[in-house]
């Protein structure tokens, strides 16, 4: 994930960079945070960022102007504001924002911005893999299922695979918890790639099949429905 955080108090892009890190960490992805003290220097970057913390009120070009360029090159980049004029907000719909923050602005704020971000995308993100002694970058949207194999495991895509230099387990911990669950100690299976499911196995939309342990059935039903419903929130009316 590329995130940039533009503001001309020095002081609080060094409080906040951090934050970011930490986020990023404990979820185990790979982040890359830039930081601009002017609206001119970020533009005059050409970097394509996913997400821009962006101070309303700066010396020079001011946030709002220089979201709107952003638009005006049509980058679709997540924006939050930064402020304390809480009253521009209408003016700011034009480039439809993520979030505003009072300043000072908190960890929980960065944390919470971010949290929205990933809620949005469906929690997906790129997890950092060893694949034939090199690194390779995979976006857990693309992951169809986790195979165990001994000491290493192997990485299902809708149309190839890849044997990854690393445990299940390990690779597990990487992936998002709404939607990969483990139904048997050798898989671990991501729920929108589900075609159909019976009491031993589950078939998946590439038209592999993935068992389902003794213990695993009643859990990963009960899961599966729980995300089901979260999705779909008219399956719960019925």
């Amino acid at each position: 994930m590329k995130l940039a955080m533009c503001d001309d108090d020095k002081k609080l892009l060094d409080k906040l960079k951090p934050f970011a890190y930490q986020y990023a960490n404990s979820r185990h992805f790979e982040m890359v945070v830039d930081t601009y003290d002017s609206g001119e220097d970020l533009l005059g970057s050409g970097t394509i960022y996913d997400m821009i913390f962006l101070d309303y009120q700066m010396g020079g070009m001011d946030g709002m102007s220089t979201a709107q360029k952003l638009r005006a090159r049509n980058l679709n980049s997540t924006i939050v504001f930064m402020t304390n004029y809480p009253d521009f907000v209408y003016e700011s719909f034009e480039v439809s924002p993520l979030r505003f923050f009072k300043k000072p602005v908190k960890k929980a704020d960065i944390y919470y911005a971010l949290d929205a971000y990933f809620k949005m995308y469906d929690n997906d993100y790129p997890i950092r893999l060893r694949y034939e002694g090199t690194t390779i970058f995979i976006n857990t949207q693309d992951i169809v299922y986790v195979e165990a194999m001994g000491r290493e495991c192997i990485i299902h895509l809708p149309r190839e695979y890849k044997i990854i230099s690393d445990v299940i387990g390990s690779i597990i911990e990487m992936l998002p918890k709404s939607h990969f669950f483990r139904p048997h100690r050798g898989f671990c299976v991501n729920f929108n790639y589900i075609a159909k499911y019976d009491t031993c196995s589950i078939y998946m939309k590439n038209g592999a099949e993935v068992s389902i342990s003794k213990r695993g059935g009643t859990p990963f039903r009960a899961a599966y429905k729980k995300y089901a419903d979260r999705c779909n929130p008219k399956r719960r009316e019925r």
